[in-house]
């Protein structure tokens, strides 16, 4: 019973403190923030929506249909559309450089010199060079460690990449080099558990992982051992992403990005 109230307690306290931000978007698919901004990735309607923290419309960066998004420190955007090309913007929007990639690009991330690119064709990670030249690929379809079946979004810390391995219900970390570190995620609906994850962040110290089906926000310690539910109450939950103590959690069937603050975290 004890367990019980300060399990809704904790559950009371952290919607009392959340927000949301609307916009008239079609299905987006991804969000990043940087230098007070959340970047919105409205693939139909051929843009990247960008909002300051109170949900006032910036501007639009019109681009061919964006789906995965990452901004770096210097505000540089790396863009992926899902027909093979990666677009290096500055933080107006200017377009400095397209990288042809190969497959069906999801989201990106940028560590030292290197992109990293989740292909939903191979199910694979696929590496290249900021000029845009090949790498290697990493995993294969697969559920042995380093292997993917439904790679989806990422994010990454100082020296190491956070991958949703959707349909292994898991995340998979790797280092700056590509190799593998660890993996974690035990398939169910308890918490803890995760069904279909959709988005990862890293988030002062810790990772918090939405899922699609389960609707629900759950924070990580960095070796992927379960803190607590942050929210159960979400509408399909994707992309995620996190700015100091508050977490952008990107619902697209309701056309919001929900915001939490996140209790007691360093």
């Amino acid at each position: 019973m004890r367990f019980l109230m300060l399990f809704f307690i904790l559950i009371f306290s952290v919607a009392a403190s959340a927000g949301e931000i609307k916009g008239d978007w079609k299905f987006p698919s991804d969000i990043a923030v940087s230098s007070n901004k959340l970047y919105v990735v409205d693939g139909l309607n051929n843009r990247i929506a960008i909002y300051n923290f109170n949900g006032e419309h910036i501007s639009d960066i019109k681009i061919d249909s964006p789906f995965g998004i990452y901004v770096d420190k210097k505000g540089v955007l790396y863009v992926t559309n899902q027909k093979g090309t990666v677009y290096v913007l500055d933080s107006v929007g200017n377009l400095k450089k397209r990288i042809k990639v190969d497959g069906r690009p999801i989201d990106i991330v940028k560590i030292g010199n290197r992109l990293f690119i989740t292909n939903g064709k191979t199910n694979t990670i696929d590496v290249y060079s900021e000029d845009g030249k090949f790498i290697k690929r990493l995993g294969g379809k697969g559920s042995t460690p380093g292997y993917f079946v439904g790679p989806f979004m990422m994010d990454r810390s100082r020296n190491l990449i956070y991958v949703v391995d959707s349909i292994n219900a898991r995340i998979q970390e790797f280092d700056k080099k590509g190799n593998f570190v660890r993996s974690f995620g035990v398939f169910g609906v308890e918490e803890g558990s995760l069904f279909r994850p959709k988005g990862v962040a890293f988030c002062n110290g810790n990772l918090v992982v939405t899922d699609g089906i389960t609707g629900s926000l759950q924070l990580f310690n960095i070796y992927g051992a379960f803190e607590k539910v942050i929210t159960k109450n979400l509408y399909y939950p994707t992309a995620v992403a996190c700015y100091d103590k508050t977490v952008f959690v990107l619902e697209p069937l309701k056309n919001k990005v929900s915001t939490f603050k996140i209790q007691g975290v360093k």
